[in-house]
């Protein structure tokens, strides 16, 4: 095997592969990243641990086909040392060993046979071509509730479904609990007679996900759903970040960002997701993921409306004097304000005040901080709905306007001198 390829692209398809390299494993070959020229100007990197796997494409010149598999640890710190310059591959077919030339700079590294290289044993097939950018969100503000304690259990990862034109993404540590809903406009496509069909959507759906709506393909009548851990759900929004930054750099601008699309497969037992450049694949977590809908009260005693970073802001003054292992604070609502405090008996207390627009009579919750901010963070909305029934009973954070997002905060019932 014998490319060359710029040192910026090397890089890139580097990072993204290794954080599915194994950190301790009985098996070599794992700690290795995977190698190929796929054509004469095309080559895929690849690692895994057989629980994730990450695939990444780079532009480059083929001179002579091949593969093999390299120390991705080592690799990856080699040629980052390296200057700004092409750098040059030469594989011997026979020992495997590498020989990685830049500028005056040449390295030789001792590698592995390319075809022991493991696979997680599912693959890329027809399923869902979804918008990136969805993908991307409905993740992104529901992942970081998952159980990062019990990373095997239901509720260590997330749960992603298709189902009747709603695309949702559930996630859960039984603390607290996040919903993404997006209302889709499903295209069906079948390539054997390249018919496509529209599957109707209600109108009122349309216009109630205010902007949300959009268009995925199925290339099969399909019920979509899987439990993607949660280590592999922040890594597809490393694999969509990368999709929009590459996308950057070739002068496509941010503009068509929300045409761009990943691909979402399983078979046997792994989620896959597929960009243009880069595949992602996951093993699923086994089990039925817990009932939620009827946790959402259909009703509220309490609501509260609030400017979003106001409330950041307060909330990160006042939490400097919470407890440092549960965090809790006191929130007091009445009139236009809400009033936050937090105490710590060895070193003291703090309070807070942020405006808002209150309907209901005086109350007083108490709650994890850090879980509140969590979830503020992760919207997009100047003004934030919290939705009360009661001291002990759930809040319920929404964006103000929309009700596809929803995020379910459970309270804590305070003893005393707390």
């Amino acid at each position: 095997m014998n490319f060359a390829i710029q040192k910026e692209v090397l890089v890139q398809c580097l990072k993204e592969v290794s954080s599915a390299l194994a950190g301790r494993s009985v098996q070599p070959i794992l700690s290795h990243i995977f190698i190929q020229t796929l054509d004469e100007t095309t080559v895929l990197f690849k690692a895994t641990d057989l629980d994730l796997l990450i695939e990444s494409k780079g532009s480059a010149v083929v001179y002579t086909p091949g593969l093999v598999s390299l120390p991705g640890k080592k690799l990856l710190e080699i040629v980052s040392k390296l200057s700004d310059d092409l750098v040059t591959f030469k594989t011997n077919k026979d020992t495997f060993e590498t020989s990685i030339q830049c500028g005056r700079t040449k390295i030789s590294l001792a590698g592995m046979a390319g075809e022991d290289f493991p696979n997680l044993g599912g693959s890329v097939t027809d399923g869902v071509l979804m918008p990136a950018d969805i993908v991307r969100r409905s993740i992104a503000q529901t992942a970081f509730a998952a159980a990062g304690f019990d990373t095997g259990s239901v509720i260590g990862g997330v749960y992603i479904a298709i189902n009747d034109g709603q695309f949702e993404c559930v996630a859960t540590d039984g603390n607290r609990l996040a919903y993404k809903s997006n209302t889709l406009s499903v295209s069906t496509y079948f390539p054997n007679n390249s018919a496509k069909t529209s599957t109707s959507i209600d109108d009122k759906s349309k216009q109630s996900s205010k902007g949300e709506v959009s268009t995925a393909t199925l290339e099969k009548p399909i019920s979509f759903k899987a439990i993607v851990p949660s280590r592999a759900s922040n890594e597809v929004i490393m694999i969509i970040d990368a999709l929009y930054n590459r996308a950057k750099r070739g002068n496509q601008g941010e503009g068509n960002d929300s045409t761009r699309d990943i691909r979402l497969s399983i078979n046997n037992g792994v989620i896959s997701f597929q960009t243009d450049t880069n595949v992602l694949s996951s093993r699923i977590i086994s089990g039925e993921f817990p009932a939620f809908k009827e946790l959402f009260p259909s009703q509220y005693k309490y609501i509260a409306t609030i400017d979003r970073e106001e409330l950041i802001a307060s909330l990160d003054r006042a939490s400097v004097m919470a407890d440092e292992k549960k965090h809790l604070i006191r929130l007091h609502f009445e009139g236009d304000l809400m009033q936050i405090t937090a105490n710590t008996p060895d070193f003291g207390g703090a309070q807070d005040e942020v405006p808002m627009k209150f309907e209901g009579q005086v109350l007083d919750v108490a709650v994890n901080a850090r879980y509140l901010i969590d979830v503020l963070r992760c919207l997009n909305s100047p003004q934030i709905q919290i939705e009360m029934t009661g001291t002990l009973q759930p809040l319920i954070v929404k964006e103000v306007g929309s009700e596809s997002y929803k995020y379910l905060l459970m309270p804590v019932q305070l003893k005393t001198g707390e």
